[in-house]
C-alpha cells in the first residue's frame, strides 16, 4: 500500500479532560491560549483553544483513562531566550513540575525539557526545540 502524500501536518490534537473549568484555567490562564469556537456536538461537553498556529481540543470525560504505565503527553516549544523565564514563571503561578529541567539532544541539536502536568492529568512537556520548518 502507497503512503497517502497529501497529509501536510497536524490540524489540532484533542485531549480528554474531567474538569473543563480547571482546564480552561489552565490553558488559557497560566499558558496564555486563547478560546476558539466550537460547533455544538449534541451535547458532547469540551471545548477548543489555540496558541499561535497550535489548536488544542478538550473532550471531557467523566473519569481519565487509566492508562497503565503509557506516557502519552503534549509537547509545546517554548523559544530557548525565555525557556528559563517561562518555567520560573509558571512555578511561581503554582504549577507543579515532574522533575528538573533536562537536556538531551534531538536531531543533533541540544535541547531543554521539563515535564508538568494540567488539571486532569495530562503530561506536558515544555521544550526548547522549535516545530520544524518547511
Amino acid at each position: 500500500m502507497a503512503a497517502v502524500e497529501t497529509i501536510t501536518g497536524y490540524t489540532h490534537i484533542n485531549i480528554l479532560v474531567d474538569d473543563l473549568e480547571a482546564a480552561r484555567a489552565f490553558y488559557i490562564d497560566t499558558l496564555g491560549f486563547e478560546v476558539l469556537p466550537r460547533p455544538d456536538f449534541g451535547g458532547f461537553a469540551g471545548a477548543w483553544y489555540r496558541v499561535g498556529q497550535m489548536q488544542i481540543h478538550l473532550s471531557v470525560v467523566e473519569e481519565m483513562p487509566d492508562l497503565k504505565g503509557g506516557f502519552p503527553h503534549l509537547a509545546f516549544h517554548i523559544p530557548s531566550e525565555v525557556f528559563d523565564s517561562t518555567v520560573d514563571s509558571l512555578k511561581s503561578a503554582g504549577i507543579t513540575f515532574l522533575g528538573d529541567t533536562m537536556t538531551r539532544e534531538d536531531f543533533g541539536v541540544p535541547v531543554r525539557a521539563i515535564f508538568c502536568k494540567d488539571p486532569a492529568g495530562n503530561p506536558i512537556e515544555l521544550t526548547d526545540v522549535p516545530p520544524f520548518a518547511d
